[in-house]
């Protein structure tokens, strides 16, 4: 499950500046525009007043500082400016306009942690545009500027955002299945929660609500992380729980006075969390709550997920009408959504060509093929990852169909061919693959018990022996009057398939089947069906069945309730 991490406004603290970055006091000019800042990172948190409004205020206080060569001006509106445009996924105008900061900044210390923040929105722009290596450099940059910050709490509260930060390059590793990013990510994840844990509520340059913003977002980060891998060790549920509902004490304690937009995302995460502790009740109340919260932040995204928990949720608990119902909500909306990011991502690319030189004035020729390179490549992934969706669902289709062609023909699941009898002795061989201690090692069996075994082969296949949950190799073994290396070889060289390979095949054909002839089963949970047809777990069954048959069971079954649906209409 990929989720929407929302951004942290950039802490602003007006304090002595070294380098060649200094704020001046005592000029009516320069006090003007110190005041200015000063007041628009204030409203930062004020609803009242629309981001475009705030954004035209910083744009005229940067170039209103630029014609006085005020340098600390410029990067206080413009570190509140990357601000937005990080909030407003406009990763391009981050970059860009970062480009620009980082020529006034150079050598200068960063006592304020307008540097470091800087740096740190330059990172995350640069990971979500997908360019790692360059996000990693900024990051390193941030870490080390921020640790010259004198003020220890604003020094902690960067060095958590910035460890927070920083997972999201080893995320978009995640793709490679290495575990090295996952304990890179739950690393860095510790760390920022610990550091955060530092600072004083009593700070002056550090707010107490943004303390414990800070703290319940790390905990919901790594809430997640553990529900990620909860198929990993059972523990990992238990540990998700416990900072899912530690996240969630800061939001519901009004002393924390924490801003209730990542709450949604918190809500949606517990009920995420009760749907894999199969306590489904649970997890529709917490999916509800995002909900009717999310009518007052407008966050699709986050809407989206809720309904994709409780058309989960539903279908476990066997009310079909109900989880289809949010299953429509889930598609039309993600269809939307995904149409929108490619619509805005067009229209960010073609404003950043048209504007780029009016805005951002200094922007030489690199930067600007850079900055279009990135746009084409942005919207070049999104077209990609539409025609591959599509792709998706269509070979899903095409998998689907092919399965209810063999069970509407109750078509064997292997084509049993006419064994000849052969009552000669002559022996010949059936090569196995080599066991590791001994070089080419053979199996030889005669063909007249081969020919025996292939017979007791079909007649074992017709008895649903394999849906006892304790069936195994020895057992088929027995049945055929056989040792176990013969039973393994004719499955082999006979089924073209390996023992549990084989088992899978039979099992889940006989489950599709009984979900296509008899509806009944269409209303069972997942852990019924995987009982009935002899796995312990729900996890594996589900895992075999999408192996097997190429579509998961709630695909299949959901499926197979619209095509009656349809021939009722």
């Amino acid at each position: 499950m990929k989720k929407n991490i929302s951004f942290f406004l950039t802490l602003i603290i007006f304090i002595s500046f070294y380098g060649q970055i200094t704020r001046i006091v005592g000029n009516p000019q320069t006090d003007e525009i110190n005041e200015k800042n000063n007041k628009i990172a204030q409203s930062m948190n004020d609803h009242t007043k629309s981001l475009a409004e705030k954004e035209k205020a910083l744009l005229e206080v940067k170039s209103q500082s630029e014609r006085l060569e005020y340098n600390f001006g410029t990067l206080q509106a413009g570190v509140q400016l990357m601000s937005i445009y990080s909030y407003q996924n406009r990763y391009k105008d981050v970059v860009s306009l970062g480009n620009q900061l980082k020529k006034i900044t150079k050598n200068s210390k960063d006592e304020e942690g307008l540097i470091s923040n800087m740096y740190r929105k330059m990172a995350l722009a640069l990971t979500f545009l997908g360019l790692d290596s360059e996000g990693l450099k900024d990051y390193k940059s941030a870490i080390n500027s921020a640790q010259e910050l004198k003020d220890v709490n604003t020094k902690y509260y960067t060095l958590s955002l910035l460890y927070e930060n920083i997972t999201g390059v080893y995320e978009n590793h995640k793709r490679y299945e290495s575990k090295i990013y996952d304990d890179s990510i739950a690393y860095y994840l510790n760390k920022s929660l610990n550091i955060g844990k530092k600072i004083s509520d009593n700070s002056i340059s550090v707010p107490k609500n943004l303390k414990y913003d800070q703290l319940a977002f790390t905990n919901m980060r790594l809430g997640i992380f553990y529900l990620e891998h909860s198929d990993a060790a059972k523990e990992n549920l238990d540990k998700a729980q416990k900072y899912l509902f530690e996240g969630l004490k800061f939001y519901e304690d009004k002393k924390y006075n924490v801003s209730l937009s990542n709450k949604i995302t918190m809500l949606n995460q517990i009920s995420w969390l009760f749907l894999e502790k199969k306590e489904y009740q649970k997890s529709i109340d917490y999916a509800n709550r995002a909900l009717e919260l999310e009518k007052t932040f407008n966050s699709p995204s986050d809407r989206v997920e809720s309904f994709e928990f409780l058309m989960s949720s539903y279908m476990e608990m066997g009310e079909k009408e109900r989880s289809k119902d949010y299953m429509h909500k889930y598609n039309s909306l993600k269809d939307s959504l995904t149409f929108v990011q490619k619509k805005e991502a067009d229209a960010v690319t073609k404003n950043i060509i048209k504007n780029i030189n009016n805005q951002h004035q200094e922007s030489d020729e690199k930067e600007y093929t850079i900055i279009s390179i990135i746009a084409i490549i942005v919207i070049a992934a999104i077209i990609i990852m539409i025609i591959l969706s599509r792709r998706k669902n269509r070979l899903l289709r095409k998998d689907y169909e092919k399965v209810i062609e063999q069970l509407k023909n109750h078509a064997p699941v292997f084509p049993v061919e006419e064994i000849e009898d052969d009552e000669s002795e002559n022996d010949y061989t059936i090569a196995s693959e080599p066991e590791p201690t001994v070089a080419n090692s053979k199996t030889i069996i005669s063909k007249s018990t081969e020919n025996r075994l292939l017979k007791e082969l079909a007649i074992f296949e017709k008895s649903k022996r394999y849906l006892k949950n304790d069936f195994s190799i020895s057992i088929l073994a027995s049945r055929l009057d056989t040792n176990v290396k013969y039973a393994s070889e004719i499955i082999k060289n006979n089924r073209s398939q390996t023992f549990n390979d084989y088992t899978n095949s039979l099992r889940i054909r006989y489950i599709s089947q009984k979900l296509y002839d008899e509806p009944k089963y269409r209303e069972y949970k997942i852990s019924y069906l995987a009982e009935v047809c002899g796995y312990s777990s729900p996890q594996v069954f589900v895992t075999a069945f999408k192996k097997v048959n190429g579509v998961t069971p709630s695909y299949f079954i959901q499926n197979l309730n619209d095509e009656k649906f349809n021939v009722l209409i």
